[in-house]
Formats: structure tokens, C-alpha cells, sequence
């Protein structure tokens, strides 16, 4: 669902804290009537606003303020009257004038009957149809009057005619000029300060002529939508109602001016918690597009951001010194008193008012295009081309990584390779040595078993002697104890068998001497197999070494292509990202050329429409040069009318090809919390093919990113981002814990806790400039 935000209103906080201080008050409270009055877009309804807070009463229902008198009635002893604008619509001024109970002009459709459409607070706006008699018996006698003029439409006839007659009812009247100071340029929308003499010139003459000489006007300069010179307007207004209803204005608006800050900054934390928590528990869809739900909370809440009428520091009362100086320099000089406006002095005016359309403002205008269109359209493209050639390297050197990702794979196989050939080779040795050392170990075995045989065989042999010898040992024994004569033929066998033992005892000697060499040489043979075996172990050590390196280098390289393939993965997913949000960007670009080029040809027809009638057939169309000059006047002012608008819309194209270049920076900002929060999966083949991802929650990633982009929109920073944004989250990570699948109520409660951690006193001074 798509997040909306709630935009806390100025209007409203004021008017609550003025209806909160106005129950303070005793019911019977005398009522202060203010009326405003003054051309259409004067700044009638944005300085009761700036005042009151008078939206908060509007908003509960229809209101055009152009057709009809709109009274705002606050509960007890205040009531703000926005009237139709004057010197437009005859119809309507003299609706303007019926709210005054000032003299209908008979030239112009007459009025019989108003529309009074009342606004109360917390309820439908009522209408009523009255009669002009029903209208005035209501005895709506204007305490205050604030005649809203804009300096840079100049005052005309018909303005001149209009405060003559409202002179001639009302005196308690302060001239406010609202001056639309542009803070970019510092700029009083074109009014100069020849624009403002002349205006208050003019206010000058007729309040002379119908009040006398000793009357001076009261002027305030103003700028109604920020506030500036309000201070000064107050101290004049208490002058005119004086007494207690002085007193009781004064007070209204200090109190609602001390509260609204304070009000308003909490209002818009709480607002921000809002869309911070929101961000926290969305997660990225797996497209590519620039209309993702984190994509979309961060343009709300960038157009919430810039839509704050935050306001750089000034001083206070410096429009309202630019204007009182000017003023007393028309005190100091006397004016002329003329009865009645000449031709020659209405075709002065005209002349002035076409030489500024058709020279000074054509060339301010110029200027303005130049610096604020011409030049912000040129750096926008140029932001644009310099995207795209970011891009262009960015992709190259992702190409370049790949690329060097794959050959240090490629290196790794390749010495994954020749490990596998220096195993295969001693594989090979091993086998070959252990092929060898076997059959030596089994001829050394089997030398050992002949050994022990023969040993075996040798020890019989002696035994057998010994037994033989002790035999004939035991016989000589007893022969030489008898005393018989031995025959020839027992001395000879006696003889025999001594010779017999004498060679057995030979041989059986030259037999152990024979196996104590075998020993010598087997023991011998027996160190050079445990050699053999040693160097055999050694080469089967060095073998498993190679198998484990070689595996390690399996698995690095593995890791390397699951690397590669997940850095493929984000480098494709960031490059189509950027040529989505490139897409976007040019389109919404072309989409603002075209509306600013089609408001610029409309404004050179308005132009081109006065040169038009400054040619002789002109003025032969009429009946009387001042038929034709009245005409052309109103003609002019319409111009003027719609230069002003222009202007603004100027401004405003500015803010918004600003606002397009700078959305290229947010969408940059949303990438890199798409990948934070973006998990890839590849199979476990030697491949690591992708097969998926997992997108997580936002969580105080959301947060953060929603924590930057406020800190970035209001204030800036410095540094680089990436330094900036995790010193954010580190902030934020310390707030508490974030679940994995977060509820938005829960960590609304988590932000509102540490509000105050998130939002420091340079955030608040800020925001409280919005009403300052």
C-alpha cells in the first residue's frame, strides 16, 4: 500500500493555540473584526494565515475566497473577513465593496445580495444568502482593515478609485505590501524600489486628497508567506485597535508565535518516526525498477521534506525598514496636490508600466530563465551525460574485475593443475619405491628365515658333536681304566672317530663363522630397508602435503568463483538499476523541459500582445486616446498579473529540476540498501550457479536510509557517504533490537522512545525556522 504522510499544519497549531488562549478570555468578550482586502492573489488569505492560521478553519470545507465573503469566526471575540479581490472582476469588487458597506461603483453589475459562507472550528462551513440590508443590520464594523498590495503590479486607476471610496468610510486601514522576498535571489519579485515609491506615492495623493494633508498612511512591509516584518505589523495593528482589543490581538498572536515552534517540530518527528518505521518493514521485490516500495517511501518522504517552508535565518523587520525608509523619503518631500488624474499623467503610468514589461522585466526575466531554468536544464543533462559516463566506467570496470576475478581463478586451477601433476608424479615414485622395497623387504625376509634354518640346523650339528664327543670321551675313559690290551682294530676306530670329531668340530667352527657373516650382512641389509622405508614415508609425506594443498587450493578457488559469480550478480543487478533510474531521470527531465518551454513561448504571447497595440491603428480603434489608455492599462496589469505568477512558477520549475536531479542521488542511496538487505544463492557445483535470492526486511537499514535523506535534504553533510550513512546506522543499531520480520506499530514505539536520539538540536532549529 502506498505510504502516505500527514503534513502537520501551521494553520492549524496556530489557530488551536489562539482558540486555547482565547478561552482564557471572558465570554463577553468585545469581538475584533479584521477584514483584508486588496487584489486577487494580494496575499489576503496567506497573511490571516500567517496570522491566525486560518486553513485550519478552511479546510473543513469549500471556500473561494474570489466569490464570495468569507468569514472565519473564532469561538469568543475574534472574527478574520477574507473578501473578493478588487480591480479584476467589476462584479466582484463591488461584492468587495457591499462587505465594506462602501458605495457600489454604478458603472459595474450592481450587488443585491452576498453569499456569507461562515467558518467555525470542526464544522462544515454554513452559507448564507443575504440581502444587503439582512448584510448590514449584522453590523460587521471592520475594527481592522489590511489592504494587501503587491508593489510590482503598480496602482492603478481602478486601485486609486477603490481606496478613495474606501477612505471615505473606513480610516483604521494599514497598507500592507506584501513583498514575496525570494530567498534564492533575495528579490522582491520585481518590486524595485522604484515600484515601491511609486506605489506609495500613490496611496499618498489619495489619502491626502480624502483625509487631508495632516493624515499620513500607515504601510508595512511584509512578506506574508514567511512571516517576515510580521513583528512590526503587529505593533502597528495594536496602535490602530488600541485599548483592550490592542492589548488582547497582541496577545493571541504572541502566545500562538511562542507555541507553534515547539508544536510543530514534534509534530514533524513524529511524522518522520512514521515513515521511518514504515521503510523498516518493507522489503526489496527483486526488480529493477525505480517504483520499488522503499523507492517510493523515499520521494514522499523527500516531498514532505522540501515542502516544509523551512526559512533561512533573517532579520525580522528588515522588509519593514526597506519599505518605512522609502516611505519617509516620500515624507520628506512635499507632493503635489492635482484634483483630478490628467491624460498626460495616466499615459505616464502606462509608459512606465510598458517600458518595465518590455525592457527591465523582459531582461530580469531573461536572467531569471538563464540562471534558474537555462542553466539548472544545462546542468541537469550535464548531471545526466556525467551519469552515464560514471556508468559507462563503472560498468568497464566491473567488466575489468570480472575479468581479473577469472584470471586469478584461471591462475588457481592452473596451479591446482600442476600440483595435480607433481601428485601424479609421485604417485608414480611412491609406487615404483614401494614396489621395490617390498620385494627387498620379502628376499630380506626370507634371508632371515634361511638364517634361523641354517642356525637351527648349525645347533643340531653341535649337539649332536657334543653327544658324539662325550660318547668318545667316556669310551678313552674307560679304556684307560681297564687294564686290557686294545686290539688294532678298536685303537683304529678309537682313531676314526677322534679324526671324525676333530673335522666335525672344524666344520661346525667354519659353519658359525659363515652364519655370523649372513647376520652381519642381513643386519646390514635390514639399515638399508629402514632407509628405503624412511625415504618411502618422506615421499609419501610430501604427498599428502600436495594433497592438502592442492584441496585448499580446490576450496580457495571455489570461494573465488562463489565470489566472482555473487560480485557478477550485484554488478549486473547495480548496472540495471542505473539504467532504470537513467531511463527515469531523462524521462522526468524531458517531461519538465517541455512543460517550461511551452510556459515561456504562453508568456512571450503576453508580451508579444502588448507590443501588439502599441502601433498607431491601435489607438485609431477607439473613440478617445483615454479609452484607448484605460484599456491598455488594464491590458498591462493583466501582464503584470500574470509576470508575477511567471516569477513564481519559475521558482518553482527551479525547485523541481533540483528536485529531479537530486532524486538521481536518492535512487543511488536506495540501491545500495536494496543490496545491503538482498541475500543471493548459488549451487554448490564447481559452477556456483545463482539460484535465487532472499530479500530481507529493511529494518534499521530502513531507518537509517530514511535518518540520511533528512539530514542530507535539510541540513547536508560532508564527507563521503558511505562514512556517513554507517555512522548513522550505528546510531540507529543502538536504539534497540530490530526483529528479522518487524511490525510498523512496534518499531514506531522503539522510535518514539529515542526520539531524542534521533533528531539532535541542530534538526530542531531547523525546522522551527518553518515558523519562526
Amino acid at each position: 500500500m502506498y505510504f502516505q504522510l500527514n503534513p502537520p499544519s501551521i494553520s492549524q497549531i496556530r489557530a488551536s493555540f489562539i482558540i486555547d488562549k482565547l478561552a482564557n478570555y471572558p465570554q463577553n468578550l468585545s469581538t475584533i473584526n479584521i477584514f483584508a482586502t486588496g487584489r486577487t492573489h494580494s496575499g489576503k488569505t496567506t497573511l490571516g494565515n500567517r496570522l491566525l492560521g486560518i486553513d485550519y478553519f478552511l479546510s473543513t470545507g469549500r471556500q473561494d475566497c474570489t466569490k464570495e465573503i468569507n468569514l472565519i469566526e473564532f469561538p469568543i471575540g475574534l472574527k478574520y473577513f477574507d473578501l473578493p479581490g478588487v480591480c479584476s472582476d467589476d462584479f466582484l469588487e463591488n461584492y468587495n465593496r457591499v462587505a465594506l458597506n462602501v458605495n457600489q461603483v454604478e458603472d459595474f453589475p450592481f450587488v443585491s445580495e452576498v453569499s456569507l459562507f461562515r467558518y467555525r472550528k470542526e464544522q462544515s462551513p454554513s452559507e448564507q444568502t443575504l440581502t444587503i440590508s439582512h448584510y448590514q443590520s449584522l453590523n460587521f464594523q471592520p475594527d481592522l482593515i489590511y489592504y494587501l498590495i503587491a508593489p510590482d503590479k503598480q496602482f492603478a486607476r481602478g486601485d486609486r478609485k477603490y481606496l478613495r471610496d474606501l477612505l471615505k468610510c473606513h480610516q483604521n486601514i494599514i497598507y500592507v505590501f506584501n513583498m514575496f522576498v525570494n530567498k534564492q535571489t533575495g528579490m522582491s519579485y520585481f518590486a524595485t524600489e522604484a515600484n515601491i515609491q511609486d506605489v506609495a506615492t500613490q496611496i499618498f495623493k489619495v489619502h491626502r486628497d480624502i483625509l487631508g494633508e495632516a493624515s499620513q498612511p500607515m504601510i508595512v512591509g511584509v512578506n506574508c508567506l514567511t512571516g517576515e516584518g510580521i513583528s512590526e505589523l503587529l505593533h502597528q495593528s495594536q496602535q490602530i485597535l488600541s485599548g483592550q482589543k490592542g492589548i488582547i490581538f497582541q496577545e493571541l498572536i504572541n502566545y500562538q508565535q511562542q507555541k507553534t515552534p515547539d508544536e510543530y517540530v514534534s509534530q514533524v518527528k513524529r511524522e518522520l518516526v512514521r515513515i521511518y518505521a514504515h521503510a523498516a518493514c518493507e522489503r526489496a521485490t527483486g526488480t529493477n525498477t525505480c517504483d520499488q516500495p522503499l523507492h517510493k517511501i523515499c520521494y514522499t518522504l523527500f516531498d514532505f521534506l522540501v515542502s516544509l517552508p523551512i526559512q533561512s535565518e533573517q532579520a525580522d523587520n528588515s522588509i519593514a525598514q526597506q519599505v518605512n525608509a522609502i516611505v519617509q523619503q516620500i515624507l520628506a518631500n512635499p507632493i503635489e496636490q492635482n484634483q483630478s488624474e490628467s491624460l498626460e499623467d495616466k499615459m505616464e503610468y502606462v509608459h512606465r508600466a510598458v517600458n518595465y514589461i518590455l525592457n527591465e522585466s523582459i531582461d530580469s526575466f531573461n536572467e531569471l530563465i538563464k540562471t534558474y531554468l537555462s542553466d539548472v536544464q544545462q546542468q541537469g543533462y550535464e548531471f545526466r551525460n556525467q551519469e552515464l559516463e560514471e556508468w559507462e566506467k563503472d560498468k568497464e570496470s566491473y567488466g575489468e574485475q570480472l575479468e581479473s576475478k577469472w584470471n586469478l581463478i584461471l591462475s588457481k586451477i592452473e596451479d591446482v593443475n600442476q600440483i595435480n601433476n607433481s601428485i601424479e608424479s609421485l604417485d608414480g615414485e611412491i609406487e615404483n619405491m614401494r614396489r621395490k622395497l617390498n620385494s627387498r623387504i620379502e628376499t630380506h625376509q626370507a634371508n632371515y628365515v634361511n638364517l634361523l634354518s641354517r642356525r637351527q640346523t648349525l645347533n643340531s650339528r653341535c649337539e649332536r658333536w657334543k653327544d658324539r664327543l662325550d660318547r668318545y670321551n667316556a669310551n678313552i675313559h674307560r679304556i684307560n681304566r681297564s687294564s686290557a690290551r686294545l686290539t688294532h682294530e678298536a685303537r683304529k676306530s678309537i682313531d676314526q672317530e677322534s679324526d671324525y670329531l676333530d673335522r666335525e668340530q672344524n666344520s661346525i667352527q667354519s659353519e658359525y663363522s659363515y652364519i655370523g657373516s649372513l647376520v652381519e650382512d642381513w643386519q646390514e641389509e635390514d639399515e638399508h630397508i629402514d632407509e628405503k622405508r624412511t625415504k618411502l614415508n618422506n615421499k609419501i609425506n610430501k604427498f599428502n602435503q600436495k594433497i592438502g594443498k592442492r584441496d585448499g587450493l580446490r576450496r580457495s578457488t571455489q570461494e573465488l568463483i562463489k565470489e566472482r559469480n555473487l560480485f557478477g550478480k550485484n554488478a549486473q543487478d547495480e548496472i540495471n538499476f542505473w539504467i532504470e533510474f537513467i531511463k527515469f531521470f531523462n524521462l522526468e527531465l524531458e517531461a519538465l523541459d517541455e512543460t517550461i518551454n511551452a510556459r515561456i513561448e504562453e508568456m512571450n504571447g503576453h508580451i508579444q500582445e502588448i507590443r501588439n497595440r502599441l502601433t498607431i491603428n491601435y489607438f485609431e480603434q477607439f473613440v478617445s486616446p483615454e479609452d484607448a489608455i484605460n484599456e491598455l492599462q488594464e491590458v498591462v496589469n493583466r501582464c503584470l498579473d500574470e509576470l508575477s505568477v511567471f516569477e513564481s512558477q519559475i521558482f518553482s520549475f527551479h525547485q523541481e529540476l533540483n528536485n529531479c536531479i537530486f532524486r538521481v542521488n536518492i535512487n543511488k542511496m536506495v540501491i545500495q540498501v536494496l543490496q545491503k538487505t538482498t541475500e543471493h544463492y548459488f549451487d554448490e557445483t564447481d559452477e556456483f550457479e545463482y539460484r535465487g535470492s532472499h530479500y530481507h526486511f529493511f529494518r534499521q537499514h530502513g531507518v537509517t536510509l530514511g535518518l540520511a535523506l533528512t539530514t542530507i535534504t535539510l541540513m547536508g553533510f560532508e564527507g563521503e557517504y558511505e562514512e556517513f550513512y554507517n555512522g548513522l546506522l550505528r546510531q540507529v543499531e543502538k536504539l534497540g533490537h530490530f526483529p528479522d520480520r518487524p511490525v510498523e506499530s512496534k518499531i514506531v514505539r522503539l522510535l518514539e522512545l529515542n526520539i531524542n536520539s534521533l533528531f539532535d538540536s541542530s534538526f530542531e532549529e531547523v525546522i522551527r525556522q518553518a515558523v519562526l
